[in-house]
C-alpha cells in the first residue's frame, strides 16, 4: 500500500547527514526510477476507479454494513489514496529536478507522511481482517455480538489516527521510524500467518463436522449453515492475505537490507516499490472476485451508469 518500505520513511530530509540512494537517484532519475515511474503511472487510474466502485457500492447497499466490509472498506481507502496521493507523490519526487531541491524536500517530507500512513494502516487492517475471520469461524454464535459495525468502525478509525502521529514523528525521527516500521511490518504478517494457522485448523475441523452431520436433524441446519459462511469468508480473506504477504515481503526484505546492509542495497530494489504498490491495484478485483455481495452491487453501478450514458446519448441523437 504505501511506498517501498526504504523510502517509505526516508522523504529526504535534512536531518540525515549520510546520503540514501534513494536521495541521490530520485533527484537524479535514473532508468530504474523512470520504469518505475511508468508503471506507477500505469497504476495509479487502476486503484482510483476500483476501490471508488468498491466504496460507492458498499455506500449505497446498507446490507453491506457489515463488521468485515467495513473494516474492507478502511483497506479500500487506503488503497484509494495510494493511486490518488501516493503514486502522483511519488512520480513527482521522480521528476523533480535536481535545481529545485527545496521543492524535492517539500515532496519527500509529504511523500514520507503519507507512505506510513497508508503501509501502516493497511498492515494493521489485513491483521484485524485475519483476526475477524477468526473469531467468527471460532465463536460463530457469539460473534454478532462480540464484534459490531460500531466496534469495526471505531477499530478503523482508531488506525487511521494512531498512524497520523506516527506519520507525524517521521518528520523529525525518520531512521528510527523506519527502523520501528520494518519490526511493524514483521510482526504484523507474524500475527496474520499465526491466525490463518489457526483459521486453518478450525475450517478442516468444521469440514469433518459438517460432513458428519450431512443427515442430521432439521434444527442443525443453520448451525451448519453459519459454518458454511464462516469458512467461505475465511477463504476469501486468506486470498487476500497471500496477496498482501507476496506483495509486501519484498519489501520488508528490502527495508531489512536497507537498515542492517546498507553496502548490500542497490538501485534495483526499487522494484519492490512497483510490487508492493500493485497491492493497491488487485484488492478491488479480489473484492468482486471473491464477494458475491460487493461483486453485485458493484455491476449494478456499472450498469446503472451505462444506461444512463445509451439514454443520454439517444436523446441527443433525436434532437
Amino acid at each position: 500500500m504505501a511506498n517501498s518500505t526504504i523510502d517509505m520513511m526516508l522523504g529526504g530530509l535534512e536531518s540525515d547527514k549520510e546520503s540514501s540512494p534513494l536521495e541521490t537517484s530520485v533527484i537524479i532519475p535514473n532508468k530504474s526510477s523512470i520504469i518505475n515511474s511508468v508503471l506507477y503511472a500505469l497504476l495509479i487510474p487502476i486503484c482510483i476507479a476500483g476501490n471508488v466502485l468498491v466504496l460507492a457500492a458498499v455506500r449505497r447497499n446498507p446490507s453491506l454494513h457489515t463488521p468485515s466490509i467495513i473494516l474492507l472498506c478502511s483497506l479500500a481507502v487506503s488503497d484509494l489514496f495510494v493511486g490518488f496521493l501516493a503514486l502522483p507523490l511519488d512520480i513527482a519526487v521522480v521528476l523533480t529536478p535536481l535545481s529545485r531541491v527545496s521543492c524535492y524536500l517539500r515532496l519527500s517530507q509529504a511523500r514520507t507522511f503519507l507512505n506510513i500512513q497508508l503501509c501502516c494502516v493497511s498492515l494493521e487492517t489485513m491483521t484485524a481482517i485475519s483476526l475477524d475471520r477468526y473469531l467468527a469461524l471460532r465463536y460463530h454464535m457469539r460473534y454478532p455480538n462480540m464484534m459490531t459495525s460500531r466496534r469495526a468502525t471505531c477499530l478503523a478509525a482508531t488506525f487511521w489516527c494512531k498512524n497520523v502521529i506516527l506519520s507525524l514523528l517521521s518528520i523529525w525521527k525518520k531512521n528510527t521510524i523506519l527502523l520501528v516500521a520494518v519490526v511493524f511490518v514483521a510482526l504484523c504478517l507474524f500475527i496474520s500467518s499465526i491466525t490463518y494457522s489457526a483459521i486453518y485448523r478450525i475450517v478442516r475441523h468444521h469440514q469433518h463436522q459438517i460432513h458428519a452431520q450431512q443427515q442430521a436433524v432439521q434444527s442443525m441446519n443453520a448451525e451448519q449453515n453459519l459454518k458454511i459462511q464462516a469458512k467461505k469468508r475465511a477463504a476469501n480473506t486468506f486470498i487476500y492475505y497471500i496477496c498482501m504477504l507476496l506483495c509486501y515481503f519484498p519489501a520488508a526484505v528490502s527495508a531489512l537490507i536497507w537498515v542492517t546492509y546498507k553496502e548490500h542495497w542497490n538501485i534495483r530494489w526499487y522494484f519492490a516499490d512497483t510490487i508492493l504498490f500493485m497491492n493497491s491495484a488487485i484488492n478491488p478485483f479480489l473484492y468482486f472476485w471473491r464477494n458475491r455481495e460487493v461483486r453485485e452491487a458493484v455491476l449494478k453501478i456499472v450498469r446503472k451508469r451505462l444506461c444512463k450514458t445509451d439514454f443520454e446519448n439517444l436523446n441527443n441523437g433525436h434532437q
